[in-house]
């Protein structure tokens, strides 16, 4: 870390006046390039000067009846020429005396020309001529006419606004804007491995399949880089014992049972082993749950295109052959999705099988978004109270609280479904059924095929 001092605080500090350095060093550049620009040209490049020399060419041709009306139409603001009868002395600034040789030198002769500043500050005495203090600042400019007379010029405002021909407020806006542009890429500079970590953890939390993340930026970030990278191989490594530790136990205890079952079929059917052997189906179906729920926290979403409605076709018609009360509505078309077939088969099994044993029936129905499949399972039953919503995908959470499997499972089928569902991009939502019963929806996002492709996939063996 001694490459990398400093923090992400200091950085930005140092880009906040980093910036407003740039922004006073091109303004900087921008006067001494139009200073030079000034010394160097054999014309005048003063704007204003110009504008003078034609108001006096025009006041000099005009008969002197019109000549009120030419001076009228030149003037605007910030510009006020006039006539006046006779040429006032107003004693002409030494420091203005280029401005006044630029002029003399656009009107081709060797009249007079004098060029004073008029400032706000009075106190007492005449206007103080200063370069210097520019604020509320004026130019007077006096100009003896060919026929008599002199033409009188104020121009109004800041001196330099007039002198350079582009408002002063205007260019500074425009170099504070791109300063600010380049300031803002600077500050996204260094935010975005933050923005980069964040997403990277998302996606953690989703599949659980570590993402190395790239060390960089402020030493701050890279130490939460650095901590974020050991706690996804932590974690996944935590996770990926536990599948197969429970694997390993589903294996044991599945030997076990094997010989439990044949030892209880040498026993005869007497109503205590029958009792045994059904003591022992509750037990397989309990490892098996278990075991799906270590699974299905682990693996992720493969990136396989999947038809949802050939999925629910077959969980249809599966539990239709069981004699279950099933029906399946919106499955006519495709309703293409990217996952694992397996993992979205037995959410489907999962839902209907619990809208069965809690309501009596499963009504399937699919429906597509603009970029999302929804598949809504509804039963009949008495439905999931609003309080219980969030605890029904905790593992082993049952609402109804005997462990009784005949009236229920372990309380692993919604945290199966949700894990799942969530590795896959989507979300879960419970609500009421209209007219009673539970609704539990499973928002998919929705994958649409490349010319040519298929969607279509087969479901795995029941």
């Amino acid at each position: 870390m001694g490459r990398h001092r400093f923090g992400i605080a200091a950085r930005l500090a140092l880009i906040l006046v980093g910036a407003l350095a740039l922004a006073q060093l091109l303004m900087l550049a921008a006067y001494m390039a139009e200073r030079r620009r000034a010394e160097e040209a054999r014309f005048t490049i003063v704007p204003l000067m110009v504008q003078i020399a034609a108001v006096v060419r025009l006041a000099d041709a005009v008969d002197p009846a019109q000549r009120a009306l030419a001076l009228a139409a030149a003037t605007s603001t910030g510009f006020i020429p006039r006539y006046l009868p006779a040429v006032p002395e107003i004693g002409s600034s030494p420091v203005l005396a280029p401005l006044a040789q630029r002029l003399q030198g656009l009107l081709g002769d060797d009249r007079t020309v004098m060029v004073a500043m008029l400032t706000a500050e009075t106190r007492g005495e005449q206007a103080v001529e200063r370069l210097r203090d520019l604020s509320g600042a004026r130019l007077r400019v006096v100009v003896p006419l060919k026929h008599g007379g002199a033409l009188e010029v104020t121009a109004g405002g800041d001196l330099v606004v007039r002198l350079l021909g582009l408002p002063v407020g205007l260019l500074a806006g425009v170099l504070g804007f791109l300063v600010a542009f380049v300031a803002l890429l600077a500050v996204r500079r260094e935010i975005r491995p933050l923005s980069d970590l964040a997403a990277v953890v998302e996606r953690f939390g989703a599949d659980l399949e570590p993402q190395e993340v790239a060390e960089r930026g402020a030493p701050e970030v890279r130490a939460v880089t650095r901590a974020v990278n050991t706690m996804q191989a932590r974690i996944s490594e935590l996770v990926r014992a536990r599948a197969l530790v429970l694997g390993a136990i589903s294996h044991d205890l599945k030997t076990y049972l094997t010989r439990l079952r044949l030892r209880l079929e040498l026993l005869g059917e007497a109503p205590q082993v029958m009792k045994a052997k059904a003591d022992l189906d509750d037990m397989e179906a309990l490892v098996n749950d278990a075991l799906s729920y270590a699974r299905a926290a682990f693996s992720g979403a493969h990136a396989e295109p999947v038809d949802l409605a050939w999925l629910a076709r077959a969980e249809h018609d599966a539990r239709l052959a069981q004699g279950a009360k099933v029906t399946l509505a919106g499955a006519d078309t495709p309703h293409p999705v990217l996952g694992a077939p397996g993992a979205l088969a037995r959410v489907l099994a999962n839902l209907a099988g619990n809208a069965l044993a809690y309501g009596g029936c499963a009504d399937m129905a699919l429906a597509a978004r603009a970029d999302e499949v929804e598949l809504r399972v509804e039963d009949r039953g008495p439905g999931i109270p609003p309080a219980a919503r969030a605890a029904v995908f905790e593992p082993f959470y049952r609402l109804e609280p005997s462990r009784n499997r005949e009236r229920g499972g372990a309380g692993l089928g919604l945290t199966i479904v949700r894990q799942i569902v969530e590795a896959h991009g989507g979300r879960v939502e419970i609500s009421d059924r209209p007219g009673g019963g539970a609704r539990v929806s499973v928002v998919l996002p929705r994958h649409l095929p490349e010319a040519g492709g298929s969607a279509r996939a087969e479901p795995p063996p029941r």
